[in-house]
C-alpha cells in the first residue's frame, strides 16, 4: 500500500500501516489518493541520477 505524509508530502510504500513518516517522523500519515499513487509509480519508473 502507498502512503502519504501530510506534513512533508513524502510518498512511500509499506506492507503494514506505519505509525509515523519514515522521512520526517510526524504522525500525519494517510493512504495516498489516486493522484499520489500515480506520482509514486511514475517516480519508480524514472532513472535515478547518482
Amino acid at each position: 500500500m502507498i502512503y502519504a505524509c501530510d506534513n512533508c508530502h513524502f510518498l512511500f510504500s509499506y506492507t503494514v500501516e506505519p505509525e509515523q513518516c519514515p522521512d520526517c517522523g510526524k504522525y500525519a500519515i494517510r493512504p495516498a489518493d489516486e493522484a499520489e499513487r500515480q506520482e509514486y509509480e511514475k517516480r519508480l519508473k524514472e532513472p535515478r541520477e547518482i
